[in-house]
């Protein structure tokens, strides 16, 4: 009997690729990942390219979301050549891709990252400025890539409001919450009897370097860390900053509204 339905697990979009391949005899599978790039350019989307002289060294495609009445800019990917990593070319990039969001319209761009990558978080939180308020459990469901494999695809969404700007967090008296700590609970439980101003939540700053001695025990971590980010944002923190430290960073989360204009609607709840 043939039924038809909306997908919403991600690991049972991995059977549609085969049927890609059957549908269009397409082997490649890169060419229909080509293919779709373009029809989200053509449909209003933005794809951008850096390049050094006439080689491309970096690439930004982006497309328009619309959760819960709110319309904002969706920044699938931005990805830079390995030579080329932390040069600065992600960064001319976001601030082309903000340009051109702000000529088309939007006030709001977003995108997920990976929570226990002090990199990425403090590029997204810190240099960028974007807050977080939404952890969605196994986003991409299972991935077999050298960042992601063995490990849950929990990810935060990044809102960058980027005609706003962010209240600077009062971190005086702050409490803080260590991810790698298996004792933890007992502040989780203080933190939730009697909700400080503003929360410290300390992740491994080498989390590949742990994964490759541990993997175990990065899970560990990476599960823990979500756990508590969760139980913050049902507080209703708001991650505001981001402490790029060794050997542990910090992420900073408050509960004082985040941006000038006030405490917008989360469209990503």
């Amino acid at each position: 009997m043939l039924t038809i339905g909306k997908i919403s697990d991600p690991d049972e979009i991995r059977k549609i690729l085969p049927v890609i391949s059957s549908a269009w005899g397409m082997p490649n599978l890169a060419a229909a990942f080509k293919d779709t790039i373009n029809a989200m350019r053509f449909h209003g989307g933005l794809v951008a390219a850096a390049y050094d002289g006439d080689e491309m060294v970096g690439m930004q495609f982006s497309f328009p979301g619309h959760r819960r009445g709110k319309t904002y800019l969706y920044s699938h990917m931005t990805g830079i050549v390995e030579n080329k990593k932390y040069s600065g070319i992600g960064y001319q990039l976001k601030l082309y891709q903000k340009k051109w969001a702000l000529e088309n319209g939007y006030d709001l761009i977003a995108w997920t990252f990976d929570p226990i990558r002090s990199l990425n978080a403090h590029f997204n939180l810190k240099k960028l400025g974007a807050i977080s308020r939404t952890l969605i459990p196994n986003f991409y469901g299972t991935m077999d890539d050298a960042l992601n494999a063995g490990l849950p695809t929990d990810r935060l969404v990044a809102e960058w409001w980027i005609k706003d700007q962010k209240v600077p967090a009062y971190t005086v008296d702050a409490v803080t919450i260590d991810a790698s700590d298996a004792g933890s609970q007992s502040v989780i439980d203080q933190v939730t009897s009697s909700p400080p101003k503003t929360v410290r939540v300390a992740i491994p700053y080498d989390f590949s370097r742990l994964m490759n001695n541990d993997i175990q025990r990065a899970v560990e971590i990476k599960k823990r860390l979500s756990s508590i980010l969760v139980r913050l944002f049902s507080l209703q923190y708001c991650i505001v900053d981001f402490e790029k430290k060794q050997p542990a960073s910090l992420y900073v989360l408050t509960t004082a509204q985040p941006l000038q204009s006030g405490n917008l609607p989360n469209p990503f709840i």
